[in-house]
Order: C-alpha cells, then sequence, then structure tokens
C-alpha cells in the first residue's frame, strides 16, 4: 500500500499541492464571503476588490494550472519514451490515465468555485439593490 506523499508524487507531484492549495484557498474564501454576505455586514463598506470575484478566479486559474501540468507531463513523458529503448503499452496507459488526474481536479474546482461565485453573486445583487 503507498503512503499519501507516494501517490501524491505518483499523480502530480509538486504541481497537484498547488491545487489543493488553491482550493482550500478558494474554500476559506467562500466561508468568509458567507459570513460576510449572510451575516449583517454592510456591504457598502466592502470595496470591489475585496468581494467574491476571486473565488471564480482561482478556480479558473487552478483549471489552466492542471491542463499546463498536463501539457508538461506529456513532454517529459514523451522524452522519457524517446530515450527508452522499448516501452511496454501498458507503461504507456498508465502515464496516460494519471495526466488527466490534475486537470479534472481543476475542473472541479471551476465548478464548485462557478458555483459558490454564483451563490455569492446573487446574494451580493441582492443586497445591493
Amino acid at each position: 500500500m503507498k503512503t499519501l506523499s507516494e501517490s501524491m508524487q505518483m499523480y502530480g507531484g509538486v504541481f497537484l499541492w498547488v491545487q489543493i492549495l488553491v482550493i482550500l484557498l478558494m474554500l476559506v474564501m467562500a466561508v468568509i464571503k458567507f459570513r460576510q454576505y449572510y451575516g449583517h455586514v454592510n456591504l457598502a463598506s466592502l470595496p470591489f476588490h475585496k468581494s467574491h470575484h476571486a473565488i471564480l478566479f482561482l478556480g479558473i486559474f487552478n483549471l489552466i494550472w492542471g491542463m499546463f501540468t498536463q501539457v508538461l507531463g506529456f513532454v517529459q513523458a514523451l522524452n522519457a519514451i524517446i530515450a527508452a529503448a522499448d516501452v511496454s503499452p501498458a507503461l504507456i496507459m498508465e502515464g496516460l490515465k494519471n495526466s488527466f488526474v490534475s486537470p479534472l481536479i481543476g475542473l472541479m474546482s471551476l465548478l464548485v468555485g462557478a458555483l459558490l461565485w454564483a451563490i455569492l453573486q446573487g446574494r451580493y445583487t441582492s443586497m445591493t439593490r
């Protein structure tokens, strides 16, 4: 059985840790914004740059980061295949399967971020009218 560290290294290494940190940041920001928007805070005192739009931006960033890391993994895999004399198809398919972990995490974080943003945007719009 693999440890968490070994699994993280196999599926994305440092790049996956960045995605996890961005997801945690998104969730912390969402909790803070939910407390502000559904609490008793005067939204007129909140400047635009401190609004909820960063949650959506972080979701988009995570998706782009995941696609970037997949392309980087493809380039590294192709270099390894070129250097190797014989590579089994099963090994190539395992690598291809693992390469989709980061983009899927990015896509899921974008979906969650967009949902949180939409809820907060609706609340913000209704409170500022």
